[in-house]
């Protein structure tokens, strides 16, 4: 799918409790270009759970938009596979290199990177039970950046139309800062798109990052901020009054799928970043944490334009 795709590539990354269906539309109405991922997604779940599974509906508007799955088991990953396949979506991305805890001790996402037959397996048998593209999502490695170019030459040859790396090893989880010059020279050898992820703040950081990349992933930095894909000149005219109507049309479309409290709690992840950096913005983030209620947040949002 990427290889169709006019260059740079821009994708939001995939963000377990972020990149839901309701954040998904505000940035595809942000940027109608920008790739879109699902949350991270655990297969044992999607194949257990009808909650799990409509965390992955979506629809055509939508579009281009991955989903992003992770585990161990091959046969069912082959099962997964197939399944999403019937979806209306753009690609199938297999996480091999989250960092937490409780994923690493299942022997899943990050663990992937010192398991590179397994991997490889994992890549050929989803390649073999889907007419999508399949990319990966990893990192510069375990402790290092040693094996980061056996390890993606081996799923390339497994099949993989796609890589994301993102500039950090295992150990240093999210510590530290992104190394982007073992992925420029990844690129230079294998023959598949390469996506740069880690520490890109907004569309220009991004550009400025890419070199020889064919594209950037925007993660953390877009958690209440979908304007970060918008070129400078367009987020600097954005004004709080703009921002405020955003931010409560997120938190309109959360509260259409889930119960009202529960959504709003769910939504303080992305508050701090929508009112950041305007006037008596501390005052009005301390009262947004502690809201309740889908009218509250309206109230002390509009009591600072």
């Amino acid at each position: 799918m990427l290889q169709q795709l006019a260059k740079p590539i821009i994708a939001l990354a995939p963000l377990d409790g972020i990149t839901d269906f309701a954040y998904r539309q505000i940035v595809r109405a942000i940027n109608p270009s920008v790739v879109l991922y699902s949350e991270f997604t655990n297969i044992f779940g999607i194949e257990r759970s009808e909650f799990v599974r409509q965390r992955l509906v979506c629809d055509e508007k939508q579009q281009p938009y991955c989903i992003q799955i992770f585990g161990n088991n091959i046969e069912l990953y082959g099962k997964i596979a197939k399944q999403l396949s019937s979806l209306p979506i753009n690609g199938i991305d297999l996480n091999m290199g989250c960092p937490a805890k409780h994923v690493v001790q299942s022997l899943s996402g990050g663990h992937l990177m010192r398991e590179i037959d397994l991997a490889a397996q994992i890549v050929a048998t989803c390649k073999a039970n889907t007419h999508l593209p399949v990319s990966v999502k990893t990192r510069l490695g375990w402790s290092d950046e040693a094996n980061l170019l056996p390890f993606a030459k081996r799923l390339e040859e497994a099949g993989a139309d796609s890589l994301t790396i993102h500039g950090r090893t295992h150990k240093q989880g999210y510590r530290g800062y992104a190394n982007w010059e073992p992925i420029y020279e990844l690129k230079k050898q294998v023959s598949i798109p390469v996506i740069g992820n880690g520490d890109v703040q907004n569309y220009e950081d991004g550009l400025e990052k890419l070199q020889n990349l064919d594209g950037f992933m925007i993660g953390r930095a877009a958690i209440g901020n979908p304007w970060a894909f918008l070129p400078k000149e367009q987020r600097e005219a954005v004004t709080l009054a703009d921002k405020i109507e955003v931010m409560l049309e997120h938190l309109s479309l959360l509260c259409s799928e889930k119960e009202e409290t529960r959504a709003v709690i769910q939504f303080r992840k992305h508050m701090v970043g929508y009112i950041s950096g305007f006037r008596n913005a501390k005052e009005a983030r301390i009262a947004l944490l502690k809201a309740t209620t889908k009218q509250e947040c309206k109230q002390i949002a509009y009591s600072i334009i």
